[in-house]
Protein backbone atom coordinates (compact mmCIF):
# COMPACT_ATOMS: atom_id res chain seq x y z
CA UNK A 1 0.00 0.00 0.00
CA UNK A 2 1.47 3.55 -1.12
CA UNK A 3 1.43 6.44 1.28
CA UNK A 4 -1.75 7.91 -0.48
CA UNK A 5 -3.22 4.96 0.60
CA UNK A 6 -3.06 4.32 4.45
CA UNK A 7 -6.42 3.76 6.06
CA UNK A 8 -7.56 5.51 8.62
CA UNK A 9 -8.41 4.03 12.33
CA UNK A 10 -12.23 3.69 10.82
CA UNK A 11 -11.14 1.61 7.98
CA UNK A 12 -11.28 4.17 5.18
CA UNK A 13 -8.71 4.67 2.85
CA UNK A 14 -7.40 7.72 2.23
CA UNK A 15 -6.62 9.24 -0.67
CA UNK A 16 -9.66 11.22 -2.70
CA UNK A 17 -10.96 9.82 -6.07
CA UNK A 18 -8.88 6.68 -5.50
CA UNK A 19 -10.93 3.70 -7.47
CA UNK A 20 -11.11 1.60 -3.81
CA UNK A 21 -12.15 4.65 -2.00
CA UNK A 22 -15.09 3.86 0.64
CA UNK A 23 -16.83 6.40 1.59
CA UNK A 24 -19.00 6.39 4.95
CA UNK A 25 -22.30 8.13 5.70
CA UNK A 26 -21.37 12.32 6.20
CA UNK A 27 -18.36 12.04 4.84
CA UNK A 28 -17.81 14.88 2.29
CA UNK A 29 -18.38 13.32 -1.62
CA UNK A 30 -14.87 13.96 -3.39
CA UNK A 31 -14.94 16.14 -6.62
CA UNK A 32 -14.24 13.56 -9.12
CA UNK A 33 -17.24 11.25 -7.91
CA UNK A 34 -19.41 14.36 -7.56
CA UNK A 35 -18.73 15.30 -11.11
CA UNK A 36 -19.49 11.22 -12.59
CA UNK A 37 -22.72 11.35 -10.70
CA UNK A 38 -23.35 14.90 -11.77
CA UNK A 39 -23.03 14.02 -15.74
CA UNK A 40 -24.90 10.80 -14.92
CA UNK A 41 -27.47 12.32 -13.02
CA UNK A 42 -27.79 14.87 -16.29
CA UNK A 43 -27.85 12.14 -19.11
CA UNK A 44 -31.09 10.19 -17.24
CA UNK A 45 -32.58 13.36 -17.05
CA UNK A 46 -31.95 14.15 -20.32
CA UNK A 47 -35.47 15.52 -21.68
CA UNK A 48 -36.95 15.29 -18.86
CA UNK A 49 -39.59 17.56 -19.82
CA UNK A 50 -41.28 15.47 -21.93
CA UNK A 51 -41.33 12.55 -19.54
CA UNK A 52 -43.05 14.83 -17.34
CA UNK A 53 -45.30 17.21 -19.78
CA UNK A 54 -48.96 16.42 -19.84
CA UNK A 55 -50.08 13.52 -21.62
CA UNK A 56 -51.90 14.03 -25.39
CA UNK A 57 -55.75 14.09 -24.93
CA UNK A 58 -57.40 10.66 -26.78
CA UNK A 59 -57.76 12.82 -30.35
CA UNK A 60 -54.08 14.32 -30.17
CA UNK A 61 -53.26 10.39 -29.91
CA UNK A 62 -55.91 9.58 -32.60
CA UNK A 63 -53.83 12.54 -34.59
CA UNK A 64 -50.18 11.42 -33.65
CA UNK A 65 -51.02 7.93 -34.52
CA UNK A 66 -52.57 8.20 -37.56
CA UNK A 67 -49.54 10.62 -38.53
CA UNK A 68 -47.24 8.04 -37.98
CA UNK A 69 -49.19 5.40 -40.39
CA UNK A 70 -48.27 7.99 -42.84
CA UNK A 71 -45.07 8.59 -42.39
CA UNK A 72 -44.49 4.72 -42.02
CA UNK A 73 -46.55 4.20 -45.49
CA UNK A 74 -44.32 7.22 -47.27
CA UNK A 75 -40.45 5.09 -46.36
CA UNK A 76 -42.70 2.39 -48.01
CA UNK A 77 -41.16 -0.50 -46.13
CA UNK A 78 -41.99 -4.14 -46.20
CA UNK A 79 -43.66 -6.18 -44.02
CA UNK A 80 -41.37 -7.56 -40.85
CA UNK A 81 -38.96 -5.38 -41.71
CA UNK A 82 -35.98 -3.91 -39.20
CA UNK A 83 -36.31 -0.22 -37.49
CA UNK A 84 -34.51 1.99 -35.41
CA UNK A 85 -35.58 4.96 -34.33
CA UNK A 86 -33.66 7.40 -33.05
CA UNK A 87 -35.58 9.34 -29.89
CA UNK A 88 -38.83 7.85 -29.95
CA UNK A 89 -40.37 9.76 -26.97
CA UNK A 90 -43.28 8.08 -25.41
CA UNK A 91 -43.52 5.54 -27.99
CA UNK A 92 -46.41 6.45 -30.10
CA UNK A 93 -44.06 5.48 -33.27
CA UNK A 94 -43.05 2.13 -31.44
CA UNK A 95 -46.65 0.95 -30.85
CA UNK A 96 -47.29 1.41 -34.56
CA UNK A 97 -44.05 -0.68 -34.84
CA UNK A 98 -44.75 -3.36 -32.77
CA UNK A 99 -48.35 -3.86 -33.47
CA UNK A 100 -47.48 -4.49 -37.23
CA UNK A 101 -44.54 -6.91 -35.70
CA UNK A 102 -41.86 -5.27 -37.56
CA UNK A 103 -38.62 -5.48 -35.65
CA UNK A 104 -38.15 -2.83 -33.88
CA UNK A 105 -35.55 -1.00 -32.08
CA UNK A 106 -34.55 2.50 -30.77
CA UNK A 107 -31.96 4.85 -28.84
CA UNK A 108 -33.69 6.78 -25.93
CA UNK A 109 -31.50 9.35 -24.26
CA UNK A 110 -34.00 9.47 -21.21
CA UNK A 111 -33.73 6.81 -18.65
CA UNK A 112 -37.29 6.77 -17.47
CA UNK A 113 -39.12 6.49 -21.25
CA UNK A 114 -36.43 4.13 -21.90
CA UNK A 115 -37.76 2.06 -19.14
CA UNK A 116 -41.34 2.66 -20.17
CA UNK A 117 -40.18 1.50 -23.76
CA UNK A 118 -38.93 -2.14 -22.70
CA UNK A 119 -42.17 -2.56 -20.44
CA UNK A 120 -44.34 -2.54 -24.23
CA UNK A 121 -41.59 -4.92 -25.63
CA UNK A 122 -39.37 -2.78 -27.49
CA UNK A 123 -35.23 -3.42 -27.53
CA UNK A 124 -33.91 -0.49 -26.08
CA UNK A 125 -30.59 1.49 -25.89
CA UNK A 126 -30.18 4.36 -23.37
CA UNK A 127 -28.04 6.42 -25.01
CA UNK A 128 -27.72 10.63 -26.16
CA UNK A 129 -27.04 11.04 -29.95
CA UNK A 130 -24.37 12.07 -31.43
CA UNK A 131 -22.82 10.42 -30.89
CA UNK A 132 -24.69 6.81 -32.63
CA UNK A 133 -23.62 4.35 -30.33
CA UNK A 134 -21.69 1.29 -31.64
CA UNK A 135 -24.29 -1.33 -33.06
CA UNK A 136 -23.93 -5.30 -33.75
CA UNK A 137 -26.39 -5.40 -36.52
CA UNK A 138 -27.90 -2.83 -39.66
CA UNK A 139 -31.48 -1.69 -40.32
CA UNK A 140 -34.04 -1.46 -43.51
CA UNK A 141 -34.92 1.78 -42.18
CA UNK A 142 -34.08 4.40 -39.50
CA UNK A 143 -36.58 6.58 -38.20
CA UNK A 144 -35.92 10.75 -36.48
CA UNK A 145 -39.33 11.82 -35.66
CA UNK A 146 -38.94 15.57 -34.43
CA UNK A 147 -34.88 14.86 -33.52
CA UNK A 148 -32.87 16.08 -36.44
CA UNK A 149 -33.60 20.42 -34.80
CA UNK A 150 -31.91 18.97 -31.34
CA UNK A 151 -28.78 18.47 -33.11
CA UNK A 152 -26.03 21.20 -31.76
CA UNK A 153 -25.60 22.73 -35.46
CA UNK A 154 -24.19 21.61 -38.28
CA UNK A 155 -21.27 19.37 -37.52
CA UNK A 156 -23.42 16.86 -35.32
CA UNK A 157 -26.44 17.03 -37.62
CA UNK A 158 -23.78 15.89 -40.92
CA UNK A 159 -21.91 13.48 -38.53
CA UNK A 160 -25.35 12.05 -37.34
CA UNK A 161 -26.48 11.41 -41.23
CA UNK A 162 -23.19 9.52 -41.94
CA UNK A 163 -23.17 7.26 -39.23
CA UNK A 164 -26.94 6.71 -39.81
CA UNK A 165 -26.18 5.77 -43.49
CA UNK A 166 -23.49 3.01 -42.23
CA UNK A 167 -26.23 1.13 -39.91
CA UNK A 168 -28.42 0.97 -42.71
CA UNK A 169 -28.31 -2.26 -45.37
CA UNK A 170 -28.11 -1.39 -48.69
CA UNK A 171 -30.82 -0.08 -50.01
CA UNK A 172 -32.00 0.84 -46.29
CA UNK A 173 -33.90 4.18 -46.13
CA UNK A 174 -33.68 7.36 -43.12
CA UNK A 175 -36.85 9.05 -42.51
CA UNK A 176 -36.48 12.57 -40.83
CA UNK A 177 -39.59 14.36 -39.85
CA UNK A 178 -38.89 17.49 -38.11
CA UNK A 179 -40.49 21.43 -38.19
CA UNK A 180 -40.23 23.48 -41.08
CA UNK A 181 -38.72 26.62 -39.60
CA UNK A 182 -40.10 28.70 -42.45
CA UNK A 183 -43.55 28.16 -41.40
CA UNK A 184 -42.31 27.93 -37.34
CA UNK A 185 -40.12 30.87 -37.18
CA UNK A 186 -39.80 31.92 -33.38
CA UNK A 187 -41.90 29.15 -32.30
CA UNK A 188 -39.25 26.86 -33.63
CA UNK A 189 -37.10 27.87 -30.08
CA UNK A 190 -40.04 28.52 -28.13
CA UNK A 191 -41.77 25.52 -28.00
CA UNK A 192 -38.37 23.62 -26.82
CA UNK A 193 -35.59 24.63 -25.37
CA UNK A 194 -33.27 22.16 -26.64
CA UNK A 195 -34.20 23.11 -30.62
CA UNK A 196 -30.38 24.33 -32.39
CA UNK A 197 -30.16 22.83 -35.78
CA UNK A 198 -32.35 25.10 -38.11
CA UNK A 199 -34.86 22.31 -40.44
CA UNK A 200 -36.42 23.66 -43.83
CA UNK A 201 -36.87 21.61 -46.63
CA UNK A 202 -34.40 22.65 -48.62
CA UNK A 203 -31.74 22.64 -46.03
CA UNK A 204 -32.19 18.60 -44.67
CA UNK A 205 -32.01 17.56 -48.44
CA UNK A 206 -28.46 18.90 -48.87
CA UNK A 207 -27.55 17.24 -45.67
CA UNK A 208 -29.04 14.23 -47.02
CA UNK A 209 -27.08 14.59 -50.58
CA UNK A 210 -23.97 15.31 -48.55
CA UNK A 211 -24.03 12.63 -46.07
CA UNK A 212 -23.83 10.38 -49.60
CA UNK A 213 -27.91 9.95 -49.64
CA UNK A 214 -29.57 9.17 -52.93
CA UNK A 215 -33.13 9.05 -54.55
CA UNK A 216 -34.30 11.62 -52.26
CA UNK A 217 -37.81 12.74 -51.72
CA UNK A 218 -39.72 15.01 -49.72
CA UNK A 219 -43.02 16.69 -48.87
CA UNK A 220 -44.85 18.46 -45.55
CA UNK A 221 -46.75 17.50 -42.92
CA UNK A 222 -49.41 19.37 -41.35
CA UNK A 223 -50.80 17.22 -38.37
CA UNK A 224 -51.72 13.75 -40.00
CA UNK A 225 -52.73 15.43 -43.32
CA UNK A 226 -49.96 16.05 -46.35
CA UNK A 227 -49.94 17.75 -49.64
CA UNK A 228 -51.66 20.65 -50.20
CA UNK A 229 -54.30 19.83 -47.32
CA UNK A 230 -51.14 19.82 -45.16
CA UNK A 231 -49.83 23.52 -46.68
CA UNK A 232 -53.20 24.90 -46.30
CA UNK A 233 -53.68 24.09 -42.20
CA UNK A 234 -50.04 25.21 -41.43
CA UNK A 235 -50.80 28.32 -43.19
CA UNK A 236 -53.73 28.97 -40.77
CA UNK A 237 -51.92 26.98 -37.60
CA UNK A 238 -48.77 29.75 -37.96
CA UNK A 239 -51.52 32.70 -37.98
CA UNK A 240 -53.06 31.86 -34.50
CA UNK A 241 -51.93 33.48 -30.96
CA UNK A 242 -51.90 30.64 -29.36
CA UNK A 243 -48.62 31.00 -28.78
CA UNK A 244 -48.75 34.29 -27.23
CA UNK A 245 -51.70 33.31 -24.90
CA UNK A 246 -49.31 30.96 -23.45
CA UNK A 247 -46.10 32.83 -23.34
CA UNK A 248 -48.52 35.70 -21.39
CA UNK A 249 -50.47 32.83 -19.06
CA UNK A 250 -47.51 30.04 -18.53
CA UNK A 251 -49.45 28.42 -16.08
CA UNK A 252 -53.19 28.29 -17.45
CA UNK A 253 -53.74 24.63 -18.65
CA UNK A 254 -56.42 25.70 -21.39
CA UNK A 255 -53.71 28.16 -23.23
CA UNK A 256 -51.19 25.17 -23.02
CA UNK A 257 -53.43 22.70 -24.66
CA UNK A 258 -54.81 25.41 -27.99
CA UNK A 259 -50.56 25.92 -28.07
CA UNK A 260 -49.78 22.25 -28.50
CA UNK A 261 -53.22 22.25 -30.76
CA UNK A 262 -51.15 24.92 -32.90
CA UNK A 263 -47.74 23.01 -33.01
CA UNK A 264 -49.37 20.21 -34.09
CA UNK A 265 -50.75 21.18 -37.06
CA UNK A 266 -47.48 23.53 -37.63
CA UNK A 267 -45.63 22.66 -41.07
CA UNK A 268 -43.53 19.91 -40.77
CA UNK A 269 -41.03 18.33 -43.42
CA UNK A 270 -41.09 14.77 -43.92
CA UNK A 271 -37.83 13.61 -46.12
CA UNK A 272 -36.66 9.83 -47.14
CA UNK A 273 -32.85 9.41 -47.98
CA UNK A 274 -31.55 6.44 -49.82
CA UNK A 275 -28.32 4.07 -48.87
CA UNK A 276 -27.58 3.03 -52.56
Amino acid sequence: MTDEQKTTDGGRVEGEGLPNAELRVGDPVPPSIRGQDARETQAAAFFDHLRKAQPPTGVGLRLVRRAFERMLAFAEVAPGSSILEIGPGRGEFADLCLGRKMEYHAIEPNAGLAEALRHKGAQVLCARVPPLPALDRQFDLVVMVNVMEHMNGLEQALATACQVRQVLNPGGKFLIHSPDYLSWRGQFFNCDFSHNYVTTRRRLDQLLVNAGYEDIRSGYMSGPFRGAAAVILSSIASRMPFGAWEALRPSCPVCSRLYKLQLTFSRRILILGHNR
